[in-house]
């Protein structure tokens, strides 16, 4: 097994060399603030969709048959549904799993959570991301213990 995220704690958030990055779309805006090895995000003027607001860590290598673990706590002031994708850094930002491996929609609490996905990577990428899509709403986010475990490859 492999961890490919080298900054659980956020230290290096907000320099240029930092893996983890806000992205925002459509108006929406989203500021970062790391309190104790706590991603404290604030997400504003949003328009109903996820991708709006998103939280990633980029870029790592992905070769197809790669399985992954996810895993991180989470809570947020407004329950909402909100979404973890595996995907390309660039365009065309292609999923790299299977509809049916996705990760799907699932409900962040307004209490602390830990949430847990495997993934099994359907092809190469050499730029890939992990992203947390949280931009339906205006919301307060708080997010910790992430973990990105390479755990294993399909025999191809």
């Amino acid at each position: 097994m492999k961890q490919i995220i080298d900054d659980p704690g956020f230290d290096t958030f907000g320099t240029p060399d930092s893996k983890w990055a806000i992205q925002t779309h459509e108006g929406a805006q989203m500021q970062g603030q790391v309190e104790d090895g706590t991603m404290k995000l604030t997400i504003t003027g949003t328009s109903g969709a996820n991708w709006h607001a998103e939280f990633k860590y980029e870029p790592f290598e992905v070769k197809k048959g790669d399985i992954f673990e996810v895993s991180f706590s989470a809570k947020a002031k407004t329950p909402f549904n909100f979404s973890v994708w595996l995907g390309q850094q660039n365009e065309p930002f292609k999923s790299l799993v299977s509809e049916e491996n996705h990760y799907g929609e699932t409900n962040m609490p307004n209490d602390w959570e830990t949430f847990t996905h495997t993934w099994t990577a359907e092809m190469d990428e050499p730029k890939a991301r992990l992203d947390f899509v949280l931009g339906p709403i205006d919301n307060d986010v708080e997010i910790e213990d992430i973990s990105l475990l390479h755990i294993d490859q399909v025999a191809q």
